[in-house]
């Protein structure tokens, strides 16, 4: 019997099929080499000890025997070591008696010398903190008393002499304290007072040095013998104390194998949790730390308290011991234990302060000093003296130099990343040829399809920032901000009904000449100025950022991210047109989408958890908040992100010209709404899939707490060092490019829109009879000079420290455009607006906006809703009180 027609496959459906069976494989393949990459070993950390010259000898002696508690620290170049003690007769339990220092020591030009002054008295295990003017010296005892004082050390270097100034005394005296500073706040957290440990805080603003301030007593016990530090954390920045013991006269009560936490902010005492590197508690009595990265502490040595407590033991059965004979015993036992002590820790513990997770960080072959003099500096971590064994000090002097092996990011990733180019740059001379006129090359000529359009537009808005800064964002704290991607999808309606037909109905080129046809050419000036400088500065930052973040994880120079970037933008998109960046755009986000979602598959794989599991794990650990309903402004609450949002979606949707642009390729105003819920429907999912990534990266270094670099400095690395580190080989190249992609899909935007904004605001204003050819000319001349400018910004930016100062010009000009807002909706959705009323409420929207972002706490995500009100109420009022016939005329 013949089998009929309709049941014989087809040769392409067989193809298909084929197809589809080869990708199913192909991807259970990349899943399987993602469990491969894990089961690797984690590389050793590189810890290189530089060996400093040693202590200097005094009083006419061979050789330094080093000290204990010593204080100091670095200004204007050199290293100041003061004080400390030591037993120059013999071991304590010998008979020998501690001596406390008052000698001041320089290290300079890899020398020390001792210098010409002394401290005011001898003095010892205070805490020391390294400021602009100096080193104070907070507290510490010495045979009489313990010490309530405060000095400052300066270092001259006109007369290459130590300068000491006194600051105002501790509210009570102090000895074994440690203190930590952030800012202009100097905090000093518990201690021993000459008869017991404390649980006190107390805090100095340098900017106002008058008295202390006595803070909220820590909870958990007192301490003594503690170290601490200040680190950011998902809350905000919070101050660590580590370890330490309960010392009363005689001995110790408790000996801490765990740490607290203080909130700056919110002035607030945690309840202790353990110090648990491998699932270990451990002590770290007399341990030094360090803030290292953006989010750990390295926890330097330490005792365990292990012979510490045999040691203090003994001591109460010799006390408690009548018999002379079994005490003789009892003494000779802990002397052989003091004699054979084998020292302290040799361990460098890390915290990671956002999954509060603990590892060992690596570990030295001698045993680091406890009570030593430490702090860090440009080039490490310095070590200075310190008691090696109980009574045993050593004059050496360390310098450690931490670093992380990084993965090399191999010739089949750079092959990967290149073939991704070599098509980015085959589309943009395909769509060369097509460019013929003006309108072929800022509107496409009416050939570009409007899901096209819709996807460049969802690819404009998605940029290399929020590849990278949503996943970091929601491992660092939680989902707080999905909403204000919903927003984007909440405000479609307006754009799509109110904004999409005035645009169509004028036949403009830009969205600044609305502004003209509605008011002058005054708005249509200030709208376009504000966005081409906008534009310039985003080009410069979209460029930076992201190539910041490769360059830390691949080891690419900076500078050669920015120009590979920048010069295949401006490549393609000079020659190639909207067309060009558009179809681009579309490549782009395939790849960055496509990229991402096989990055939680890899990521579930490698976390060993499916996706109820991680689920219950981020509830458990509060990472998937949708929403803080708190009628707070100043924090990121659903009220404010909300309302940012929306105003923030209505701006750049509306009167960004990046995305006007789009709507304006469209032949219809039903294609151009099309674009809209195109890049509306693409926003969920996407949003899901990166804030997603961010939870799963906080599961997966929650389990593997080692295999996330301690020295990171920049938050946004972290999804790119997972792609780097942690993925097959073949699929971190094309996640890398994913990246580049989502960087260069916002600069290629950004960079036609500049043109089309130049050529139609302002050249034509001026030369209105100029042939197309001619401004096809000017247009892609604008388009070169443009790029070439926003390169030179991102190689100026990454060579100097004019970052923080581009960021306040940023929110400048970010301030008037969202004025700008108002603006559109005075002339859209009103009669009565006028020019001057207009351009009055712009102006006061933006002193308004410049003032609020001066002297209040209003979050930063309110600026665009306030801005967007007080322009559009502002400007109503006043156009109604001008006579809109004397004032409606074009100036």
């Amino acid at each position: 019997m013949k089998t009929p027609k309709f049941l014989v496959p087809k040769k392409n459906h067989l193809l298909l099929l084929r197809s589809r069976q080869w990708l199913i494989a192909f991807v259970g393949l990349l899943i399987c080499s993602c469990n491969t990459v894990h089961d690797k070993e984690v590389v050793p950390k590189k810890i290189s000890p530089i060996e400093l010259a040693v202590l200097p000898a005094v009083d006419g002696k061979a050789s330094s025997l080093g000290y204990a508690g010593m204080l100091g620290g670095v200004h204007n170049g050199v290293v100041i070591a003061a004080g400390g003690a030591n037993f120059p007769e013999g071991a304590p339990w010998e008979g020998g008696a501690k001596v406390w220092s008052d000698f001041i020591f320089i290290l300079e030009n890899g020398q020390w010398r001792k210098a010409a002054n002394r401290l005011p008295t001898p003095l010892g295990y205070g805490a020391s903190i390294q400021t602009p003017n100096g080193i104070l010296l907070i507290g510490g005892n010495n045979s009489k008393h313990t010490s309530n004082k405060v000095f400052l050390l300066s270092y001259n270097t006109n007369d290459k002499s130590v300068e000491i100034k006194g600051y105002p005394d501790l509210p009570e005296s102090l000895a074994y304290t440690a203190a930590a500073i952030q800012g202009d706040q100097v905090y000093v957290v518990g201690g021993f007072d000459g008869v017991a440990s404390t649980n006190s805080l107390f805090t100095l603003d340098l900017s106002r040095p008058e008295k202390w301030e006595r803070g909220k007593d820590f909870v958990g016990g007192a301490r003594s013998f503690h170290s601490a530090a200040i680190q950011e954390t998902s809350d905000g920045s919070k101050l660590f104390v580590f370890g330490g013991r309960n010392q009363v006269e005689g001995g110790a009560k408790d000996i801490y194998n765990n740490y607290i936490a203080y909130d700056l902010e919110r002035k607030q005492w945690e309840e202790p949790r353990p110090i648990s590197p491998n699932g270990v508690n451990r002590a770290v009595n007399g341990s030094s730390a360090q803030t290292m990265g953006s989010m750990h502490i390295l926890v330097y040595g330490g005792d365990d308290g292990v012979l510490f407590s045999v040691l203090q033991d003994l001591d109460e059965e010799i006390k408690l011991q009548e018999s002379d004979e079994i005490k003789a015993r009892l003494i000779s036992k802990k002397k052989a234990i003091l004699n054979t002590h084998p020292g302290f820790s040799k361990d460098i513990l890390a915290f990671n302060t956002i999954t509060q997770k603990w590892y060992v960080y690596g570990q030295l072959e001698e045993s680091l000093p406890v009570t030593m003099l430490s702090f860090g500096k440009e080039d490490g971590f310095y070590m200075i003296s310190g008691e090696i064994a109980p009574g045993v000090r050593t004059p050496k002097v360390k310098q450690l130099v931490l670093g992380e092996a990084v993965n090399s990011f191999g010739a089949v990733n750079y092959g990967v990343v290149l073939c991704y180019f070599i098509i980015t740059m085959a589309i943009g001379l395909y769509f060369s040829k097509k460019q013929k006129s003006t309108k072929d090359y800022f509107t496409g000529g009416g050939r570009v399809p409007w899901w096209a359009s819709g996807i460049s537009v969802f690819g404009t808005l998605l940029s290399a920032l929020t590849f990278m800064a949503i996943p970091a964002k929601s491992f660092l704290t939680d989902w707080s901000y999905f909403f204000l991607n919903i927003t984007m999808i909440l405000i479609v309606p307006v754009i799509a009904f109110v904004f999409i037909p005035y645009f169509h109905r004028l036949n403009i080129s830009t969205a600044y000449e609305f502004l003209e046809n509605r008011f002058n050419y005054v708005a249509r000036v200030l709208g376009s100025l504000s966005f081409i400088l906008f534009q310039l500065g985003r080009i410069g930052i979209v460029l930076l950022l992201p190539s910041l973040a490769i360059s830390i994880v691949t080891g690419v120079p900076v500078e050669a991210a920015v120009l590979i970037m920048g010069v295949l933008c401006v490549a393609y998109t000079t020659f190639g047109g909207i067309e060009a960046v558009i179809w681009t755009d579309v490549l782009q986000v395939v790849v960055l989408l496509g990229g991402s979602i096989l990055a939680i598959f890899c990521l579930l794989s490698q976390s060993e958890v499916g996706l109820m599991e991680a689920y219950h794990f981020a509830v458990d650990h509060n990472k998937i908040d949708l929403a803080n309903m708190d009628l707070n402004f100043s924090e990121s609450t659903f009220w404010v992100v909300f309302l940012g949002g929306l105003a923030s979606a209505l701006i750049t949707q509306g009167t960004d010209q990046t995305i006007v642009q789009r709507y304006l390729t469209s032949t219809s105003v039903k294609d151009a709404q099309r674009t809209s819920y195109l890049n509306a429907a693409l926003t969920l999912p996407a949003t899901i899939i990166f804030f997603g990534i961010g939870t799963l990266l906080f599961i997966f270094y929650s389990k593997a707490p080692e295999r996330l670099p301690a020295n990171l400095s920049n938050n946004d690395s972290i999804f790119p060092w997972y792609i780097v580190n942690e993925l097959p080989i073949g699929v971190s190249g094309l996640l890398i490019a994913a990246v580049f992609s989502a960087a260069m899909s916002s600069i290629s935007s950004s960079l036609n829109s500049v043109s089309t904004a130049f050529c139609n605001d302002f050249y034509k204003h001026f030369k209105p009879k100029s042939p197309d050819l001619k401004l096809l000319r000017i247009a892609r001349m604008t388009t070169l000079v443009c790029g070439c400018l926003g390169m030179v910004l991102a190689l100026w930016m990454a060579n100097s420290n004019i970052k923080s100062l581009w960021d306040q010009f940023l929110l400048f000009i970010g301030l008037i455009t969202a004025g700008l807002g108002g603006m559109f909706l005075l002339g859209m959705i009103t009669k009565k607006a006028n020019s001057r009323g207009t351009l009055i409420g712009v102006a006061v929207s933006t002193v308004s906006l410049i003032f609020i972002s001066l002297y209040t706490t209003l979050h930063i995500l309110l600026y665009s809703f306030m801005g967007l009100v007080i322009c559009f109420c502002v400007g109503y009022v006043f156009s109604l009180v001008f006579d809109a016939r004397s004032i409606n005329k074009t100036i």
